[in-house]
C-alpha cells in the first residue's frame, strides 16, 4: 500500500490546506509532507497519519488500475465465468445450510408433537437424530426434550451465516 502523490495533493488542495497545515493535522513534519508528494516512499507511521486526515482516497490501488486496462475478449469471458462461478458455489453452500437449519426447526418442532419417536437416539451401533416411525428398540433417548431448544438454536446460528458474501477488505498493512 503506497500513497499517490497526485491523489494527496489533490486532497489537500481540496481541503484548501497547505503542506504546512496538512503536515500539523498529520502531527507530521512538513519536509516528510514534501517529500511525500514528490514521489518518496512514506513509512507506515506517515501513511497511517496522513490516512487518518485525508482518507483512503490517497492510496495507489495497482489493483483499479489493472482492472481499467483494456483486457482481450477471452480474458473477460474467463473473468466473467470465475466470477460466475464462485457465486453458484456460494449458493449451493448457502442452500445445503438452508435445508440444514430447516431441518433442525421440523425435528424441534416435532419432539413437541411426537416426543416418543423423536430426539437423539443413541444405541450400540452409534447415534441417530431424527424423527422415527418405529424408535430403536435398544437405544435411548439422550436429550429429552433439551433437544427443541438446541435444534432452535442451531437452526438460528445456521440461519444467521446464510446471506450474501461479503466484500474482503484490504488490510493497510
Amino acid at each position: 500500500m503506497q500513497i499517490e502523490p497526485s491523489r494527496l495533493v489533490e486532497a489537500r488542495l481540496a481541503r484548501a490546506m497547505s503542506q504546512e497545515e496538512a503536515a500539523i493535522a498529520a502531527d507530521l513534519s512538513a519536509r516528510t509532507i514534501q517529500r511525500i508528494e514528490a514521489g518518496h516512499r512514506a513509512s507506515l507511521e506517515s501513511t497511517k497519519a496522513l490516512l487518518t486526515v485525508f482518507g483512503a482516497d490517497i492510496i495507489h490501488d495497482p489493483e483499479a488500475e489493472a482492472d481499467a486496462a483494456p483486457q482481450s475478449p477471452w480474458r473477460q469471458v474467463g473473468a466473467q465465468l470465475a466470477s460466475a462461478t464462485r457465486r453458484s458455489a456460494s449458493l449451493g453452500f448457502d442452500g445445503f445450510r438452508l435445508l440444514l437449519a430447516v431441518q433442525f426447526v421440523l425435528v424441534a418442532l416435532a419432539k413437541l408433537v411426537l416426543p416418543e419417536q423423536t430426539g437423539l437416539f443413541v444405541d450400540s451401533d452409534g447415534f441417530a437424530i431424527g424423527v422415527f416411525r418405529d424408535a430403536p428398540r435398544e437405544a435411548v433417548e439422550q436429550l429429552g426434550l433439551w433437544i427443541t431448544p438446541l435444534m432452535l438454536l442451531a437452526a438460528g446460528a445456521l440461519a444467521l451465516t446464510i446471506g450474501p458474501v461479503r466484500r474482503r477488505v484490504q488490510p493497510f498493512l
